[in-house]
């Protein structure tokens, strides 16, 4: 399994190291909402606090194969080149790949270790929906630089309405820094991070985020096994029909 996999599968769980005699057991939460940035070239990630990096294609759409360096989590973007590129890159330490567009090779689909995400265009139709919802990918990434803070009510179901079509991880590209109440409306609808370009984020509104969403809580899950409340009378009106369906079949035989 792929480093930003198993990631996403824990968000919001604490992982504990450190087991067996004279280890010291150690705890580390995995946030709610992940924070990337996508980077033109691997120096753009130094002194960046960021949960993964995003390295932008060459100039022919082509996988860059340099490594992020001190990086836990970096993968590439592509939107042309070959499989040999793809290849040089995950073989340099790349944990995904980012299609940005139909005209990427199709080995990027392949089955491999490597994570697959995919950037959304806002006019996909619905059967080509149901086609990226049947492709192989662990994310996709939305395009939310048109949002405006705070959040109001049609925002919101504005992105519900793109993420009911899928089922996988949703990665949102942003623009602003949310509060606390509009990381949470977020991780509501089911954003699982939030992608900035490298440089249109400081470092201080960076850490400020990273605090933020540090004090989230996972989502509550509402119980499904909800009591049903009768209306006034509903009870004994059913009564009655039962007790007429009763009478009807004891004339019956008669």
């Amino acid at each position: 399994m792929s480093k930003i996999s198993e990631r996403l599968t824990k968000l919001g769980q604490t992982e504990r190291s450190g087991f067996g005699f004279g280890a010291r057991a150690t705890s580390t939460k995995v946030p709610v909402i992940l924070i990337g940035v996508s980077i033109k070239k691997v120096s753009d990630a130094a002194d960046v606090d960021a949960d993964l990096f995003i390295l932008a294609a060459d100039s022919k759409g082509a996988a860059q194969a340099t490594a992020v360096k001190d990086a836990e989590i970096w993968g590439v973007s592509i939107s042309g080149g070959s499989s040999k590129e793809i290849d040089a890159a995950v073989e340099a330490g790349a944990d995904f790949v980012v299609v940005e567009n139909e005209s990427a090779p199709g080995a990027a689909l392949r089955d491999d270790d490597t994570a697959k995400g995919f950037v959304v265009s806002a006019d996909v139709t619905e059967d080509r929906a149901k086609a990226i919802e049947a492709a192989p990918f662990e994310f996709l990434v939305l395009d939310g630089t048109g949002l405006k803070l705070p959040l109001n009510v049609g925002s919101v179901f504005d992105v519900q309405e793109e993420l009911a079509r899928y089922s996988c991880h949703i990665f949102l590209k942003v623009t602003e820094v949310p509060d606390q109440i509009n990381l949470e409306l977020l991780r509501d609808i089911g954003i699982s991070a939030l992608i900035y370009d490298g440089g249109s984020i400081s470092s201080e509104d960076l850490a400020t985020l990273r605090k933020t969403i540090d004090l989230l809580e996972p989502k509550k899950q509402k119980s499904s096994a909800g009591a049903t409340i009768p209306r006034a009378g509903e009870s004994s009106a059913q009564d009655d029909d039962d007790d007429h369906d009763h009478d009807l079949e004891d004339d019956d035989w008669e």
